[in-house]
């Protein structure tokens, strides 16, 4: 199971990524031929992000291998699988397509840019209404207890009928266990990844 520090960087680049995409996309709508466009691209990553910025190294890493005569689309790649990140990896796939067929890579890239933002904020979503679920269900694990422990401080004594007697003791243990299921039940349900 991936750290929460891991998943957060991995965001972190995933939207410093989409960024990177529009500036591409803003090089060859000015004119830039596409080597150049990633040529400039990590030129503004490093404006925005600042040179030790993780895209502006990765983006300066495409520019090399470029210069190094390996094609974008082998760089792009080589990001992506690094990266491990899904949306990247689908990027990589849509940008040597595009660039086998001879697309229009600027309305593509703008496109992709858009969706991907899209993705990235759908999950982010998913991921706050998980955070107040498990806050809900970490509040509804501590109720019937704190419920019971008020009662027997309130009225000692008033809940001592049911742990009487075989009847008692039989139905407060099936409660229990139901009670337990509902949590490891509720923990199971709320431990899905985004």
């Amino acid at each position: 199971m991936e750290t929460a520090l891991a998943q957060t960087r991995r965001d972190k680049l995933a939207l410093q990524f989409r960024d990177g995409i529009l500036s591409v996309a803003a090089a060859l709508s000015a004119g830039y031929a596409i080597d150049n466009a990633w040529w400039e691209a990590a030129r503004e990553m490093a404006v925005i992000y600042g040179e030790d910025g993780e895209i502006t190294r990765e983006f300066t890493m495409i520019r090399r291998k470029i210069r190094r005569n390996m094609t974008s689309e082998e760089a792009v790649e080589s990001l992506a699988e690094r990266s491990g990140i899904p949306e990247i990896r689908q990027f990589s796939d849509v940008y040597a397509a595009a660039r086998r067929t001879s697309g229009n890579l600027g309305p593509i890239l703008k496109d992709t840019a858009e969706l991907l933002n899209r993705k990235l904020q759908v999950r982010e979503e998913i991921r706050t209404q998980a955070a107040a679920k498990r806050m809900e269900q970490r509040i509804m694990t501590v109720m019937p207890a704190a419920i019971l422990l008020y009662v027997n401080l309130g009225n000692p004594g008033f809940t001592d009928p049911l742990y009487q007697g075989l009847a008692g003791r039989l139905i407060m243990t099936i409660c229990l266990a139901v009670y337990a299921a509902a949590i490891r039940m509720g923990e199971r349900i709320l431990a899905v990844e985004v």
